[in-house]
This record gives structure tokens, C-alpha cells and sequence, in this order.
């Protein structure tokens, strides 16, 4: 629990350091809530908020929730980074890849086999993929994203997601 503590510090800090260049120039922060649906594992709702970099770089952290196995009710969240590749009419196609830290559960195993019970806990994870972003108006995006998730360990898996969300600009253009 005190690797997850210190991990979640991190995430944190480094999202509050790049705070600050939200307010630069004509980028807006951006916050997009989502729903998903993809493999088994993947998680169906979140939300992410993108901090633009330069003009083509942006840092993206998001946070989900799925129901895990047994009665645990899974976290995740992950810093990224988004590349905006050439427009394409309205449309903003982007690179994205990142890492992470997922909860889930591990099953216990009773004496002689059969599992008992289930038992939390965090992994490291790595995503890739990408996206389009499409304007709807001067503050409103549609977006669609499609990821690939590892989780890596002991208890390792492969999850495949694809979400649709709206992005809210916050601030000025």
C-alpha cells in the first residue's frame, strides 16, 4: 500500500507541475469525462484532463473505475502523453502512450483448491494507442479513444478499450 501511496503522490505532482502551462498562449486545459466498452478488465468510466505542452505535445491524466473481481471496485489512473498529428479536415488524430498504476484482485486459494476469497492489489501499467478529437463548438470536443493496457507482474494482463467522451475546455482559447 505504500508503493500505491507514494505512486498516487507522483501522479499528483506531476499534474500540478504542468498546471502552469495550461495558462500560456491560446491552450486550454481540457477535461474529458468517458465511457468505454472493450475486453475483459477494461474499465467502462472515467475521466481524463489534458494539459497542452506545445502545440502538438499535451499530457493527458485519467482516472477510471470498473468493478473488479470479486466485491472490489477497481481504480486506475495513468499520466500520458498525446501527440496531435496533422489535422485532417476538422478532425485531430493523436498518438498516445503512457503508464500507470490499475488495482485488481487476486484470488485466494483455499487448502485444497477451490478459491475463497479475493485480495487487492496494485499493478504498473503501460498503454498505447490513440485517437480523434472532433470539434462540436468553441468549447465542446468529441472524442474517441482507442487503447491497448499491459499490467505488469505476477498477476499480469492485457486489456483493449475503446472510449467515447466529451471534452470540455477550461478557460480561454
Amino acid at each position: 500500500m505504500r508503493v500505491y501511496k507514494s505512486a498516487v503522490f507522483a501522479l499528483a505532482a506531476f499534474t500540478l507541475a504542468a498546471l502552469p502551462v495550461g495558462a500560456q498562449g491560446a491552450r486550454t486545459v481540457e477535461v474529458t469525462p468517458y465511457v468505454a466498452v472493450g475486453s475483459a478488465g477494461a474499465s467502462p468510466v472515467g475521466v481524463a484532463v489534458t494539459f497542452p505542452v506545445t502545440s502538438t505535445l499535451s499530457v493527458a491524466t485519467d482516472v477510471a473505475y470498473r468493478r473488479g473481481e470479486g466485491p472490489i471496485h477497481a481504480l486506475s489512473t495513468s499520466a500520458s502523453l498525446l501527440w496531435s498529428l496533422p489535422r485532417v479536415g476538422q478532425s485531430t488524430p493523436y498518438a498516445a502512450a503512457g503508464v500507470g498504476l490499475s488495482q485488481y484482485g487476486a484470488p485466494i486459494f483455499s487448502s485444497d483448491g477451490p478459491p475463497i476469497g479475493t485480495q487487492s492489489d496494485v499493478a504498473l501499467t503501460v498503454n498505447a494507442g490513440g485517437g480523434v478529437k472532433m470539434p462540436v463548438n468553441e468549447k465542446l470536443d468529441l472524442r474517441t479513444d482507442a487503447r491497448w493496457f499491459k499490467s505488469l507482474g505476477r498477476q499480469g494482463s492485457e486489456q483493449f478499450r475503446v472510449a467515447q467522451g466529451i471534452s470540455f475546455n477550461v478557460g480561454k482559447r
